[in-house]
């Protein structure tokens, strides 16, 4: 005999499953690249300039990403992708341009709505 009956949490967990699945860090590195050039455009005197390295730093000191973001936002990463863990965040974003000028950004926590490329 088969149960055809699905419990009540289980179109919960599968809506929890798809939101994770969502959120990538190279979902989150697209979105974050753009928004970082956005505060660093307008106020500095010197020039940021594409491509640039990204490092996402977890809450422990554990590198959880690496890419490079290149002038059309392409995100490449580097090594194998990691699972996305709230226990990663806060996060500290490390970017660094083809000038070698690093900037740090802090990454409270992860958007659910993160699906940039």
């Amino acid at each position: 005999m088969k149960n055809t009956s699905s419990g009540l949490g289980t179109g919960i967990k599968n809506k929890w499953q798809e939101a994770l699945e969502a959120m990538s860090y190279r979902n989150i590195a697209g979105g974050l690249a753009d928004e970082m050039m956005g505060f660093i455009r307008p106020g500095e005197s010197r020039k940021c300039s594409p491509p640039f390295k990204m490092v996402i730093i977890d809450r422990c000191g554990t590198v959880v990403f690496e890419c490079k973001v290149s002038k059309g936002g392409k995100v490449r990463p580097f090594g194998s992708a990691r699972k996305i863990e709230y226990s990663h965040f806060p996060a500290t974003a490390l970017l660094t341009d083809s000038s070698f000028v690093t900037r740090t950004f802090l990454i409270e926590q992860a958007a659910p709505n993160s699906t940039n490329n």
